[in-house]
């Protein structure tokens, strides 16, 4: 069953750089802090496109020691604003390191 709007993939596409087309204007906050002695660091970048859709976009990573190929980090994506007759799905996606993000974008982008 196909979901009436638009897919959310193109726009984290835009967002990562790996679409040419042009994203429109980002804005990003960074953060850091300590958290029982480990440096946590967090970026949220807003994008508004052209189409009136805005979506942000929340890394948070730690500097903790992890011997996996893919370190633990928490991404979100979550879809502010988009044309009422036309929405943007998922509205919220989250991961929990950037391999399974890379790997839903692989997935949707066939």
């Amino acid at each position: 069953m196909e979901l009436p709007g638009r897919a959310l993939a193109p726009y984290v596409r835009v967002m990562l750089g790996q679409a040419g087309e042009p994203a429109g204007q980002c804005s990003v906050e960074r953060t850091q802090w300590l958290d029982q002695g480990v440096e946590v660091r967090r970026e949220v970048a807003t994008w508004e496109f052209a189409d009136g859709a805005v979506i942000r976009r929340t890394v948070e990573e730690d500097d903790f020691p992890a011997a996996l190929a893919c370190a633990e980090c928490w991404i979100t994506y979550e879809v502010l604003a988009s044309a009422p007759e036309n929405p943007i799905h998922p509205a919220r996606q989250v991961f929990e390191n950037a391999c399974r993000e890379s790997f839903w974008l692989a997935y949707h982008s066939a």
